[in-house]
């Protein structure tokens, strides 16, 4: 779900059946509670703690993701020293938040993959243009730089079957096979089974736990962590009250590209469940003083 100048931008809509999403709503709403936390904090001459974050599994949930990494970096959650973890999808978006990448840009990119995927098909179909995605977005980018900053998590299927949390790669091909690799829903990328990566034959790394565990990192999920029993998954559509898409219909979208209206609504709905955490953490703070 990355960008390429030569994929092709296929003609979208801004409806999803008979119901038209009011995204212009979503964006207006997310950027007046963030301007007003950014106000807050400036007023009140507070400092804010970067944090580090993993990203669940999403497929083409990742506006939401998105939209979460571009809020926290707004309010200042996200900074330089800022670590990150994904599997599948989430993969994808912590890679581009430590390669300081556009995430506005990447949001659109997504769209066109999901407008290619409406028109082209996606299953089976996918492997190569994400490889070329990859290669005119990211290929350029030192490694060595995400050494111990970025992980990527995998299921390794043969030799042995176990959760995969890579954070050092030798080179851009390396961290090409290890995004391959954590998004490897069986049959879905290629018409194979599973992804070679480094010798070892591995799977999507949010299959099994959708939030990679690591240690120190707040978890981000795109599905309902009230659905999923997981209080622990610190952001997620859970937080919003108000949250529009019922759970049934974002687990399809993860797997089914929907409109790209959708996907934009996605986005600034991140952005306000990240607001939302990050008002819990305030009065976490307050409390202390």
């Amino acid at each position: 779900m990355l960008y390429s100048k030569s994929l092709t931008h296929y003609p979208t809509r801004g409806y999803v059946g008979s119901v038209r999403f009011q995204s212009g709503t979503a964006e207006e709403e997310a950027n007046n509670l963030i301007t007003e936390f950014k106000s807050e904090i400036e007023n009140a001459n507070q400092v804010i703690t970067p944090r580090n974050f993993s990203f669940s599994g999403c497929g083409f949930l990742i506006p939401y993701h998105l939209g979460v990494a571009h809020a926290l970096r707004e309010m200042g959650y996200i900074q330089k020293s800022s670590k990150m973890a994904g599997a599948s999808g989430g993969s994808i978006v912590a890679m581009a938040v430590v390669t300081a990448a556009d995430l506005i840009e990447i949001k659109e990119d997504a769209k066109n993959l999901a407008a290619f995927g409406r028109a082209k098909g996606i299953w089976g179909n996918l492997e190569p243009t994400m490889r070329k995605l990859f290669e005119d977005r990211f290929a350029h980018f030192d490694v060595e730089q995400l050494t111990k900053r970025l992980t990527i998590t995998t299921m390794q299927m043969w030799p042995k079957r176990e959760i995969v949390h890579s954070n050092v790669f030798d080179s851009s091909k390396d961290l090409c096979d290890a995004i391959i690799a954590s998004c490897w829903v069986p049959f879905y990328l290629a018409r194979k089974p599973s992804s070679l990566f480094r010798g070892e034959w591995h799977i999507d790394g949010g299959l099994v736990k959708i939030v990679p565990e690591v240690p120190d990192h707040v978890r981000v999920c795109a599905i309902p962590a009230d659905l999923l029993f997981r209080p622990d998954y610190e952001i997620s559509p859970s937080l919003d009250p108000t949250f529009p898409i019922p759970s049934f219909d974002l687990i399809r979208y993860s797997l089914f590209p929907p409109e790209p209206r959708v996907l934009e609504d996605l986005f600034h709905h991140g952005r306000k469940t990240a607001y939302l955490w990050a008002k819990q953490q305030q009065k976490k703070e307050d409390k202390k003083n």
